[in-house]
């Protein structure tokens, strides 16, 4: 390379042994060996190789293809922002089940929508902007307010045709209320399905406590009428969440072995977080550094899967992957109002389901008003500029300012709030930003062995 043809644009690492990981504001990154970093920070010459992968990666500041970089960096910096397409409405507080760690706070007898606020509610979200709409039924258990389902399905169906909008349609739902008569339902219109699997039996029935017996045997018998009819081609095939708990710890291949057991080779892994019945539960909440070592085995056991020719994934891996090699901005960051809101019973409008987990707890901090009022004034409230500004945490978090990780990951105010008692949070000693640089470090790991990277290379081409 030229000389005077190698400045450095902004850039953040992270030393790795021999290693170094460096990033850009671009959305990418790129493996030197630490020997290199000086070189690189100074803008001396390197060898032909690192320069050429830096270069086309957007690392020198006075030779930027533009054409090929600024596509990626509009889309991270919303240029194109019509509103959020994601729209999680709670259709009911009531449930069956009496989970140790419920975030939503439910219990049998809780608040149904009604139909009157039902339609409000999409008098709102088609209002609000985006022409791609995604609605996500949640609850308590929505199952068991299936007529304003049908009716928030029907008639958004109708209004989205009507104006030449998409729509698809979700549920989360713990399944022990699916019968063949609502699945058949829920498949003619396109609702893809998700449920909890925290793993065999005795484990996923330890913190899911259920009126009717076993709450596995509930998922499990309704991921069985779920499965058969997805094998016919009549609805998407359903996915699973583990919430990952004290009690999960020890078995991280069982718990891959029971999603594959099911016919589930999309694996979620996710940490307990401190909202609703989970705050305060010391008894079932894990530590960074032990959920990091539970993550990274499950990680390792899908590879030695993937490697005897058993299809299997985990989802987030998969999204931060994606990112990764494409610099392209995922879905898995549904940021706080800009890209999704949520709906309590009520009709009240938070900026993101956790945030409405948090008030269904009593504590209202995060709702930005009505679907009575109008989102152009939700977004232009003193909370509504905070969440807008904390979809950029480069710009409003120091940490993150220099973190090699801050353009694959976000900041959750929410998260922030219940843990540590602050909008902002601090994420110097945040658990979870803790657990998010961990996992970071565990992919970019793998993705510096070849065998591991061509393996998750297949993930990022295969799956969605």
């Amino acid at each position: 390379m030229p000389p005077g043809k190698n400045k450095p644009s902004d850039f953040n690492f992270a030393r790795r042994g021999g290693r170094c990981l460096v990033s850009n504001d671009f959305s990418m990154s790129a493996e030197i060996k630490a020997a290199e970093l000086p070189d690189f920070a100074a803008g001396v010459a390197l060898p032909a190789a690192t320069a050429e992968t830096l270069l086309s990666r957007g690392f020198f500041r006075d030779r930027l293809d533009f054409e090929t970089l600024m596509p990626g960096h509009s889309a991270a910096l919303l240029k194109d922002w019509t509103g959020p397409h994601v729209h999680i409405v709670a259709v009911t507080g009531d449930c069956d089940h009496a989970c140790l760690y419920c975030g939503a706070s439910a219990s049998a007898g809780g608040r149904h929508m009604s139909l009157a606020t039902a339609k409000r509610t999409l008098d709102f979200i088609f209002k609000a902007g985006a022409k791609e709409l995604v609605i996500e039924f949640q609850g308590g258990e929505p199952l068991r307010n299936f007529g304003v389902v049908k009716c928030l399905v029907e008639e958004a169906g109708r209004r989205a045709a009507k104006e030449g909008r998409k729509v698809h349609f979700s549920m989360v739902s713990n399944l022990a209320a699916l019968t063949p008569e609502k699945l058949e339902y829920l498949a003619s219109r396109g609702v893809t399905l998700c449920t909890s699997l925290d793993g065999p039996a005795s484990l996923h029935d330890r913190a899911r406590k259920f009126s009717g017996g076993s709450s596995h045997a509930a998922a499990v018998r309704g991921i069985a009428l779920a499965t058969k009819l997805a094998a016919k081609g009549r609805i998407e095939p359903l996915n699973a969440i583990c919430t990952v708990t004290r009690f999960s710890l020890p078995y991280p291949e069982k718990i891959v072995d029971e999603f594959l057991k099911r016919g589930i080779k999309r694996v979620q892994l996710g940490p307990l977080e401190p909202i609703g019945r989970a705050a305060g539960k010391d008894g079932l909440a894990v530590s960074p550094e032990e959920f990091l070592v539970f993550y990274s085995k499950a990680l390792d056991y899908m590879l030695k899967l993937n490697r005897s020719g058993v299809e299997v994934y985990e989802k987030g891996a998969l999204m931060f992957i994606k990112h990764i090699v494409s610099g392209e901005r995922p879905r898995y960051q549904n940021l706080d109002l800009l890209y999704r809101l949520a709906y309590g019973p009520d009709g009240s409008v938070y900026g993101s389901d956790e945030a409405r987990l948090l008030a269904a707890g009593g504590n209202e901090f995060f709702r930005l008003g009505s679907v009575t009022g109008s989102f152009g004034g939700m977004v232009s409230s003193p909370l509504g500029r905070a969440l807008l500004l904390s979809c950029f945490p480069r710009l409003s978090q120091p940490r993150c300012a220099r973190c090699p990780y801050s353009a694959y990951c976000r900041v959750s105010p929410v998260y922030n709030y219940a843990a540590q008692g602050s909008f902002w949070g601090d994420m110097m000693t945040s658990q979870r930003c803790r657990i998010f640089m961990g996992v970071f470090d565990i992919i970019f790991n793998k993705l510096s062995r070849p065998g591991d990277r061509k393996l998750l290379e297949k993930w990022a081409e295969k799956y969605d």
